[in-house]
C-alpha cells in the first residue's frame, strides 16, 4: 500500500514561528490588561521590594565612611612637624615650589581642663582653595580676630561651653562665636582658629591637587622623611555596597517567584486552553515571562520614583550614623538604575521556574484546574544544607576582606535559606495536625501550594533577615563586647592622665581636699557611690622629678595581656618571665572593701596566695616593676567588659609578699541613675578645679540609631511583603472560602485562617532570617567569634515577637468581611 503526504497549504515552522511567538505575547498583554485588578497587587508587591532595594542601597552607600572627609577638593595630603620652625619654613617652601597650590592646616592639641580627652585647635581657612568643603557654619559667625573661635558640637558640649562663652585652652582665652562642622566627617571635634592669630602649630597638613608622577618627584626631592597619604577609591565600601545589592535585588528575585507562583495558578485553566489547541511548551513558558516582563517594568518604574521620593526624608534620618552630611537630592543613581534594570531582568528570570512548572502540567489537569502534587521536600533540605555549608565557607575564607568570597557566601546563604523554606512548611503542617480546624486548613494550605509559600517565606526571611544581621553587627561594633569604656552611670576620675603609668604624688593634705570634692560631685550625682582607687608602686623604682608638680610622680605597676608573638615562663611565679610579643596594659588597682564589693567578691572568701583577682583572660604579666613577672595564682570573676571600668586588683596579701607601697590614683564614682549632659560637664568642671581628670561613657548614640531603624524598616519592608503576598494566597484560595462559606463557616473561622496563615508565614520567617543571619555572622566573625558574644536581646525580641503578633493581627482585623469575589463566581 502506497500512503501519500499531502504537502502543506502554508510554508513556515511547525511551532508557528515569530507569528505565533508574537499572537501569544499580545494574548499575555491582553491577559494582564483584562486582570489587572489581580495584577495591580502583584505589580505593588514587586515595586515594595524595588523601594526598599533602592532606599537600602542608598543608605548602604551612604553609611560608608567618606574617603574624601581630610582632602577636601585635594587629592593628596602631607603631615609637617611644627615643633621646628625652621624646618617647617624649608619644607612649606619646597611644597609650594614642587606642588603649586597649596593649602596649609594648622593644628595644635591642647589638654581639656578637668578631662581625659584633648582639643584640637585647627587654623584653617573657611574659603581655602582645597580645604572649603571641610567646613561649614551651622550657627552663630566665623571666627575673624586673633581673639575669636568656632567649635564643633561635640567640642562645645564637651566643654560646656555656647555661643558668647570664653574657651580658655592652651594660655589663650577666646570668645565662641560660632558652631561650625566637618560636613564629610561629623565626629572631627576642634576649635576653628583664624590661621592669622593662631600661635606655632605642632603640626601642619598641605593639600596639594596633583598627579602621581609630580607628587612622587615632591617626596623624593625632600631631605627629610615626609608623611604623605594619597586619596583612593572606597574599594572595600564599593564592595560591601554591591553585596548588600546582591542581597536586596535577592529579595526582589524571591518576592516576584512568589507572586508569579500564584499568578501561574491562577492561569492554570487558561494555559490548559492553549495546550489544547496546540501550543508548545515553550509557547506556555512565553506567556508567563512575557507577564513578568511587563510587571517588572511597570513595577520598576514605580519603585524606582517611590524609593527617591522615600529617600528624601529617610536621607536625614542617617547623617548620624553615617558620620557626614547627606544630601537628600543625591541617592546613589548608579545603584538605583542597576537596581531598576535588574528588578526587570529577576522578575521576568523570577517567572521562569512557575512558568516551566505550569507547561509541565498535563493538559486534562490544568483544564480542571487543579494545582500539580507538591514534590518531596528532602531534596530542597539537602540542598538547604549543602548551600549553607559552602556560604559559611566562602564567609570564613573571606575573613572580611575578599569581596568575591563574601558575595558568594552572601549568595549560597541566601540561597540555602530559600531551599530550607518547604521542609520548614511542611514541618509546621505536620506540627499543626492537632490544632484547630481553622489553623490546621490554614497550615495545610500553605504546604498544598508548597511552590508559592516557598517563595514568599524565602522573601520574608530575607527581608527579616537583613535587620536581623545589621542589629547583631552592630552590637559587635561596639567599643568592647559590652556597650563601651563605661556604663552611662559612672565617672572615673584620675589624679594622672588615662594611659599614664606614673601617678603624680600628692600630700596628704591634698588627697583630703580631693576626696572632700568627690564627695561634692557624688551629691550632686543624687547620692552616688565613691570608690576610692589605689594603685601599687615598687619602692626600688624612685619617683620622676617634675611630674606635673614638684614633688614628682609615682611610677605604678600595671597587668600585661600578651597581644601576639610567642611567650615563656621562665622562673613561673618568682619572676623573669617575659613574653615576646607585644603587651596590652591593664590598670591594676589594689582591692580594699569598697571595690572587692563592686567586682561581687567576698573578702572573707578570698585564698591567702591568691595575688591578683581579674576579669581578664589568658596569661597575666606585671611588667612595669623593677622585676617583671608571670602571674599563677590567679582569681579569675565575670567582669563588666566595659574597657576602663576597674576590674583587675592585686590582694593585701599579694603587696605585702612584694613588699610595694600603696599609691592613691583616683576614684570610681556610680550613680544609681544614668548621668546627664550637665552633671557630667558639671562633673569636669570641679574636676579641672581639683587639677584631675574626669572620664565618661564615650557617646555611641549612633549605633542604638542604626539598629532601631535596622529593625523598623525590616519590620516594616517584611510586613508590607507578608500582607500583599497573603493577600494573592488569600485571593486564590476564593474558591475554598466560598465552599467554607456555603457550608456555614462563619467569618471568625475566615479570619482564624487569615491570621493563622500571616502568622505562621512571620514565625517561619522570623526563625529562618534569624537563623541565617546569624549562621553568615558566626562564619564571617569566626576569627573573633566574642564579638559576638553581646547579644542584643530587647531588638531581636522586638523583632522575633511583634512581626508574628502585627502579622496575625492584621491578618485578623482585615478578613472579616466577606468580598464579591467569594459570594459570585468569576469568569476566567
Amino acid at each position: 500500500m502506497t500512503v501519500t503526504a499531502e504537502r502543506p497549504l502554508l510554508d513556515g515552522p511547525a511551532n508557528g514561528g515569530v507569528t505565533a511567538r508574537r499572537a501569544v505575547v499580545r494574548w499575555a498583554w491582553r491577559l494582564l490588561r483584562r486582570g489587572w485588578r489581580q495584577q495591580i497587587v502583584v505589580t505593588a508587591l514587586l515595586a515594595l521590594a524595588v523601594l526598599g532595594a533602592v532606599v537600602g542601597g542608598s543608605a548602604a552607600v551612604n553609611l560608608t565612611p567618606r574617603a574624601d572627609a581630610r582632602y577636601g577638593n585635594a587629592d593628596h595630603l602631607v603631615r609637617l612637624d611644627g615643633t621646628d620652625p625652621r624646618a617647617l619654613g624649608e619644607g612649606v617652601a619646597l611644597a609650594r615650589q614642587k606642588l603649586g597650590t597649596i593649602e596649609l592646616i594648622g593644628r595644635r592639641f591642647v589638654p581639656v581642663p578637668g578631662s581625659v580627652e584633648s582639643l584640637e585647635l585647627r587654623a584653617a581657612d573657611p574659603r581655602g582653595v582645597y580645604g572649603a568643603p571641610l567646613l561649614a557654619l551651622d550657627r552663630g559667625r566665623l571666627p575673624r580676630g586673633p581673639g575669636e573661635t568656632a567649635l564643633t558640637d561635640g567640642a562645645a558640649e564637651m566643654l560646656g561651653l555656647r555661643i558668647g562663652g570664653t574657651l580658655t585652652a592652651g594660655g589663650e582665652h577666646r570668645t565662641v562665636v560660632g558652631i561650625v562642622e566637618n560636613p564629610r566627617d561629623l565626629r572631627d571635634e576642634f576649635a576653628l582658629v583664624p590661621p592669622a592669630g593662631a600661635a606655632a602649630p605642632q603640626s601642619v597638613t598641605v593639600l596639594a591637587k596633583v598627579s602621581p608622577e609630580t607628587f612622587d618627584a615632591y617626596r623624593q626631592a625632600s631631605r627629610t622623611p615626609l608623611v604623605t597619604d594619597t586619596l583612593r577609591g572606597g574599594g572595600q565600601a564599593a564592595a560591601g555596597v554591591l553585596a548588600v545589592a546582591t542581597v536586596l535585588l535577592m529579595l526582589v528575585s524571591l518576592v516576584a517567584a512568589a507572586a508569579f507562583a500564584v499568578v501561574a495558578q491562577r492561569r492554570l485553566r487558561q494555559i490548559g486552553m492553549l495546550a489544547a489547541i496546540g501550543a508548545t511548551q515553550r509557547q506556555l513558558r512565553l506567556v508567563m515571562l512575557a507577564n513578568g516582563a511587563a510587571v517588572g517594568v511597570i513595577a520598576a518604574a514605580a519603585g524606582t520614583l517611590a524609593g527617591v521620593l522615600a529617600w528624601m526624608p529617610v536621607s536625614g534620618t542617617l547623617e548620624t550614623a553615617a558620620g557626614h552630611r547627606i544630601s537628600p537630592l543625591s541617592p546613589s543613581w548608579s545603584l538605583i538604575l542597576e537596581c531598576a534594570v535588574l528588578a526587570v531582568v529577576m522578575a521576568t528570570a523570577a517567572a521562569w521556574w512557575p512558568a516551566r512548572t505550569v507547561a509541565r502540567v498535563p493538559v486534562v489537569q490544568a483544564l480542571s484546574d487543579r494545582p500539580p502534587r507538591p514534590k518531596a521536600s528532602h531534596r530542597p533540605a539537602l540542598l538547604a544544607v549543602l548551600l549553607l555549608a559552602v556560604g559559611a565557607t566562602c564567609l570564613v575564607l573571606a575573613d572580611q576582606t575578599s569581596p568575591p568570597l563574601i558575595i558568594l557566601g552572601t549568595f549560597c546563604t541566601v540561597l540555602g535559606t530559600l531551599f530550607a523554606s518547604p521542609p520548614a512548611i511542611k514541618a509546621l503542617a505536620l506540627l499543626g495536625a492537632r490544632a484547630p480546624i481553622a489553623v490546621r486548613l490554614a497550615l495545610r494550605d500553605l504546604a498544598r501550594h508548597r511552590s508559592r509559600s516557598a517563595a514568599a517565606l524565602a522573601a520574608i526571611s530575607l527581608a527579616l533577615g537583613i535587620p536581623v544581621a545589621v542589629i547583631v553587627s552592630t552590637a559587635a561594633a561596639q567599643d568592647t563586647a559590652a556597650t563601651g569604656n563605661l556604663s552611662d552611670r559612672q565617672l572615673l576620675v584620675r589624679i594622672g592622665q588615662r594611659g599614664d603609668a606614673v601617678v603624680p604624688i600628692r600630700s596628704a593634705r591634698e588627697l583630703a581636699g580631693l576626696s572632700a570634692q568627690m564627695n561634692l560631685i557624688a551629691g550632686r550625682l543624687g547620692g552616688a557611690r565613691v570608690i576610692p582607687l589605689e594603685m601599687a608602686a615598687d619602692p626600688a623604682i624612685k619617683p620622676e622629678p617634675g611630674f606635673e608638680d614638684a614633688q614628682g610622680g609615682q611610677p605604678v605597676a600595671d597587668l600585661g595581656i600578651p597581644t601576639g608573638g610567642s611567650s615563656s615562663d621562665q622562673g613561673g611565679g618568682d619572676g623573669g618571665g617575659r613574653a615576646d610579643g607585644a603587651l596590652r596594659s591593664v590598670p591594676l588597682y589594689l582591692a580594699n572593701p569598697q571595690l572587692l564589693a563592686h567586682l561581687h567578691v567576698d573578702p572573707a572568701g578570698i585564698d591567702p596566695r591568691t595575688d591578683v583577682i581579674t576579669a581578664q583572660t589568658g596569661r597575666l604579666e606585671i611588667p612595669s616593676v623593677s622585676k617583671p613577672e608571670v602571674l599563677t595564682n590567679v582569681r579569675r570573676v565575670k567582669g563588666t567588659a566595659y574597657t576602663s571600668d576597674p576590674d583587675s586588683v592585686l590582694t593585701t596579701a599579694g603587696l605585702e609578699r612584694r613588699h610595694w607601697k600603696r599609691v592613691p590614683a583616683g576614684w570610681l564614682i556610680e550613680s544609681g541613675r544614668p548621668l546627664t549632659t550637665d552633671q557630667v560637664v558639671g562633673a569636669r568642671h570641679i574636676a579641672a578645679e581639683a587639677g584631675v581628670t574626669v572620664e565618661s561613657r564615650r557617646d555611641q548614640r549612633s549605633l542604638g540609631q542604626i539598629r532601631l531603624g535596622a529593625a523598623l524598616a525590616g519590620m516594616l519592608l517584611a510586613l508590607g511583603v507578608l500582607a500583599m503576598t497573603v493577600g494573592l494566597i488569600r485571593i486564590e484560595a476564593a474558591r475554598d472560602l466560598r465552599t467554607l462559606t456555603a457550608t456555614g463557616a462563619s467569618g471568625r473561622v475566615r479570619r482564624t485562617i487569615t491570621a493563622a496563615t500571616a502568622g505562621a508565614l512571620a514565625l517561619l520567617g522570623v526563625v529562618l532570617g534569624s537563623l541565617g543571619a546569624y549562621a553568615g555572622l558566626l562564619a564571617g566573625y569566626s576569627g573573633d567569634i566574642g564579638r559576638l558574644g553581646q547579644v542584643p536581646v530587647l531588638y531581636l525580641a522586638g523583632v522575633a515577637v511583634g512581626v508574628p503578633l502585627v502579622a496575625a493581627a492584621a491578618g485578623w482585623l482585615f478578613a472579616g468581611r466577606e468580598p464579591p469575589a467569594i459570594s459570585r463566581q468569576a469568569l476566567e
